[in-house]
């Protein structure tokens, strides 16, 4: 090479043939060598990556083929076997060969005899075959990760439910949708059919549970876990009735969490009296609105006032709830409509511009404790002692009240001392007080107007013979510029 080189760049002299290589010809030879080790040393680099891969790949094929087998022989085992032909995440799926680790996610899911599909099955038509997706991922040379993917599918040994017969598929995810396994299923006849010769297993991985040949008729389903609690604030969660037909799936899916314990703090730094009718309510942008009972509302003797802190259980929505004191109700029916305990319902300016601000959301989590503040009015009324007072929400609503046509009516219980101390719902409201448990005998107002006084913002509408408004003798508490 270097005396082609020679030949080109300096023509041989006769007189000069001892002559060596001058600099600047060597230098292009290394030039010229370094160029060619370049591409074959990426030729070989390209060539062990592509081996690499190609055998990472092959392996990865192998092992998915081989984790079907294995579903295939667990299928084959028993006509309930299919029932155990479940997903699997890679990250608790893993194998390692020749120093790689390879991780196998494992997703079925049901075909119904109508083509719908679903990890438990979701729809009326008969559970046919589970289709099975095997994706191997692997990391690559440098950096990175390759995958594959097998797919294929999985027979039962036999049908899953006689002819003449029905199948209950009870699906459970809970507050964040992921399958929720463990949840114990209890399905009973309601009318017709008859009880099962075998009880449902819990839920398996995928969140599922199965009855098969199970006799056509109405039945109740019933899910349950310890400490579990559904979208509806219900322990257990049931479903009823479902019916089974022959030849037909009967899917019944659950919305199922373990419970949150809420404390609500009423009034806390104001030390009131609360209604002992008194409902609260949950608002939650997943769930609507659920109206709660904290404490036993039809008591007549109960005393709850701000030190007390109930605890219930609620289902962890992931958005959380806002909590009112009150029927709030945002219904378009005039005859269930109650804005008024809803502070943000407040949008009109108040004469010193504050409107009504929305109560902070408090976050659940499942199985863990929370704590709500719940705003309400609080006023003090003189010479009600051995007196039961009760207010009633006025149909007339004071300036910027949203109203509440529903009606509201707060009874508290008997008074020890000459004054109380009472908090209610934000509204306009008539308080009254007789000798009994919600007595209406004496308009407190109308009687001595100097007796009551709001303690949070609001106002004593008193009724003179100058002053004469729709909304006479009430008193009106009203959240626009009240923090707590």
């Amino acid at each position: 090479m270097f005396r082609r080189l020679q030949r080109v760049l300096r023509p041989i002299d006769p007189t000069d043939r001892d002559a060596g290589l001058s600099i600047i010809e060597v230098m292009v030879a290394m030039m010229v060598f370094a160029v060619m080790s370049v591409g074959i040393a990426y030729g070989i680099a390209n060539t062990l990556q592509l081996t690499q891969s190609s055998r990472g790949r092959e392996t990865a094929v192998a092992l998915a083929s081989q984790d079907i087998d294995m579903l295939r022989q667990t299928a084959a085992a028993s006509t309930a076997g299919i029932f155990n032909v479940v997903s699997k995440a890679g990250t608790s799926n893993t194998k390692t060969i020749g120093g790689v680790t390879y991780q196998i996610d494992r997703a079925v899911t049901w075909v119904q005899s109508d083509g719908a599909s679903g990890a438990c099955g979701t729809s009326n038509g008969k559970l046919a075959y589970k289709s099975v997706v095997e994706t191997v991922s692997w990391p690559k040379q440098g950096s990175g990760m390759s995958s594959t993917t097998v797919t294929s599918a999985i027979a039962p040994s036999d049908a899953v439910t006689d002819p003449g017969y029905g199948t209950v598929i009870v699906s459970a995810v809970n507050a964040s949708g992921a399958p929720f396994q463990g949840v114990s299923v209890t399905i009973t006849p309601v009318s017709g059919g008859a009880a099962l010769s075998t009880a449902p297993l819990p839920t398996d991985a995928q969140g599922c549970s199965y009855a098969v040949n199970v006799v056509p008729g109405d039945y109740s389903v019933t899910a349950n876990v310890s400490g579990g609690i559904d979208t509806n604030q219900a322990q257990p969660s049931t479903q009823s009735p479902i019916t089974v037909s022959a030849g037909a799936s009967s899917p019944v899916p659950f919305v199922y969490d373990k419970a949150s314990q809420l404390t609500l703090r009423y009034a806390q730094t104001y030390g009131a009296t609360l209604p002992t009718n008194m409902v609260t309510v949950l608002s939650s942008s997943a769930g609507g609105l659920d109206t709660i009972k904290p404490w036993d509302v039809t008591s007549s003797s109960l005393v709850v006032n701000s030190a007390s802190t109930p605890n219930l259980p609620v289902f962890p929505f992931t958005s959380g709830y806002t909590v009112y004191a009150g029927p709030y109700s945002n219904s378009t029916s005039a005859s269930t409509s109650c804005l008024s305990p809803n502070p943000s319902s407040w949008s009109t300016p108040s004469q010193t511009g504050a409107i009504g601000v929305s109560p902070q959301t408090v976050n659940v989590s499942p199985g863990s404790p929370s704590n709500a503040s719940v705003m309400m009015g609080v006023a003090t009324v003189n010479g009600v002692k051995n007196r039961y007072i009760t207010a009633v929400s006025s149909a007339n609503p004071g300036a910027g009240d949203p109203g509440c046509s529903a009606g509201m009516t707060m009874k508290f219980p008997v008074t020890t001392g000459d004054s109380a101390t009472i908090a209610l719902p934000f509204g306009t409201w008539t308080l009254y007080s007789g000798t009994s448990f919600g007595s209406t005998t004496k308009n407190e107002i109308a009687s001595n107007a100097s007796n009551v006084k709001p303690v949070t913002p609001g106002n004593v509408n008193q009724k003179t013979a100058l002053v004469v408004i729709n909304y006479d003798n009430t008193l009106t508490l009203d959240p626009r510029g009240q923090t707590s």
